[in-house]
């Protein structure tokens, strides 16, 4: 693992603190079930930071969901709030969302 110093020294720029990232987006609703997070659901899938660039792959519950525009502004919303720096979203579609992907949290507020 490349310590942040090392790294910003090279490129001149610290990278971020992805345990706030991922904060971050666990305070991001579900459009249509509020609430529960874009995390909680396991719609976001990784976050990354790659060539200076933090990136959000997130697979929305079913492909056609009219809610992934939303979440993806959402997402840029609350990642641009914590980070300076260059991001983006990027939809993955496979493997496909399944349920099995909703946290235990999640679940308890689901059934609740």
């Amino acid at each position: 693992m490349v310590r942040p110093e090392a790294l910003a020294a090279v490129t001149g720029e610290m990278p971020p603190d992805i345990h706030a990232l991922w904060a971050a987006l666990d305070q991001v609703p579900d459009p249509e079930i509020p609430v529960v997070s874009v995390v909680d659901l396991g719609i976001v899938r990784d976050l990354a930071f790659e060539n200076g660039v933090v990136v959000a792959r997130i697979t929305p519950t079913y492909s056609g969901c009219p809610a992934t525009e939303v979440i993806e502004k959402d997402i840029r919303a609350a990642l641009a709030a914590c980070w300076t720096g260059a991001s983006r979203v990027e939809v993955v579609l496979s493997p496909p969302w399944t349920t099995d992907w909703i946290s235990a949290p999640a679940r308890e507020k689901l059934a609740g």
